[in-house]
């Protein structure tokens, strides 16, 4: 941001009664959150933490949705989660732990386990979250399913 967009911000905050200025010196001043500038940023706190939450559990409904179904569809005995270690693949780890799916699932990372603990005879997808890991299973030769591209 530019200091004059700053600056304007600032004072913006100050005739709304969220920012209180102190002088110092003639060339300084300090700047202090008011108690309704306290209570703005705790109740904008609170709906990104809500929302935040919403999304999260509307993501594991969404993963345990398609990832039954693809197993009811398939008759499979197993199903097998790939991609990056990021926020999803704790998400997913932490649905496994918790028994969410029909069947047994596992969630992978890396190539090595993927390719060791697969079935050579699997016919079910792999499970992605993550469209950068395509490239990776189709030059192994493997089918994927991206849980975040289905509805």
């Amino acid at each position: 941001m530019s200091l004059g967009a700053i600056n304007l911000l600032v004072k913006k905050f100050i005739k709304k009664g969220f920012v209180k200025v102190e002088r110092l010196q003639p060339n300084s001043v300090k700047y202090f959150l008011t108690p309704a500038g306290l209570a703005n940023k705790i109740e904008r706190t609170y709906h990104y933490m809500a929302r935040t939450f919403a999304e999260v559990n509307h993501m594991r409904n969404r993963i345990v949705f398609v990832a039954n179904a693809l197993a009811q569809s398939s008759d499979a005995d197993h199903l097998y989660f790939f991609g990056p270690h990021d926020e999803l693949h704790s998400v997913i780890h932490e649905l496994v732990r918790s028994e969410s799916f029909i069947i047994p699932a596992t969630v992978y990372s890396t190539t090595e386990q993927l390719k060791q603990q697969l079935p050579r005879t699997n016919s079910t997808p792999v499970l992605i979250w993550n469209p950068e890991v395509e490239p990776l299973l189709q030059r192994l030769g493997v089918e994927w399913v991206n849980v975040m591209g289905m509805v």
